[in-house]
């Protein structure tokens, strides 16, 4: 019951900073018509999916298969516009499902949550009817749900950070991610030669991201 309690105080956590920064949106909102909103600060709500690999440098197990998972983020974003036109700095608080599938006799789903704060620095041309753009996002976040059960807490690296480096386009009020992120340090700890996480325990999660974000 617990971990039910973490991954719903963690969803009506996003939903109450959504509702709040809604509000300062549209005191910051241009009054110009365009094609896509633009203005000094916007927020917004996102969803999405990401296709989750590990690298892994267990030479001894390299004979085991792990596949890869397919998870979800959704969250909040933030966008302020920099001096700089075209370039916005967009800090997003996410919840994110990453995991791996161990295929042998029956196949074993590890799932690890995280709440992810990433900062996307975005680089891109105000073509007035949308804005293509590149952008490199370094991210922390703290796991908030495992699976399964049987693993414990002190076996896995609960803080994580990364970076992330991508692209996409702004077109109306919609903004389309597309991006690669690589976790970087150990995914776990204590682990023994005969644990199921045992392959693991020098890599991370690492995959491609893709995300809409609707500003209000």
């Amino acid at each position: 019951m617990k971990r039910y309690a973490e991954i719903l105080s963690a969803i009506l956590l996003l939903l109450a900073l959504s509702g709040s920064a809604t509000a300062l949106s549209a005191q910051g909102r241009d009054s110009k018509d365009k094609s896509y909103a633009s203005s000094f600060f916007k927020v917004g709500v996102k969803g999405g999916i990401d296709f989750i690999s590990v690298n892994r440098f267990e030479l001894g197990y390299i004979s085991e298969s792990v596949s890869n998972y397919t998870g979800f983020a959704a969250g909040v974003a933030f966008s302020f516009d920099m001096p700089v036109r075209g370039m916005t700095i967009q800090p997003e608080l996410n919840y994110v499902s990453k995991g791996a599938i161990f295929r042998g006799q029956d196949n074993v789903y590890f799932r690890t949550d995280f709440i992810e704060l990433p900062v996307n620095v975005q680089a891109g041309l105000d073509l007035v009817l949308f804005r293509p753009y590149i952008m490199v996002s370094p991210y922390i976040g703290y796991a908030v749900y495992k699976q399964p059960g049987s693993v414990a807490w002190n076996q896995l690296n609960r803080f994580e950070y990364g970076i992330g480096i991508g692209g996409g386009v702004d077109f109306w009020k919609l903004q389309l991610q597309v991006k690669y992120n690589w976790n970087i340090g150990g995914l776990v700890k204590n682990v023994s030669d005969s644990d199921l996480l045992r392959s693991v325990r020098r890599g991370n999660f690492r995959g491609l991201e893709v995300n809409l974000v609707f500003f209000f």
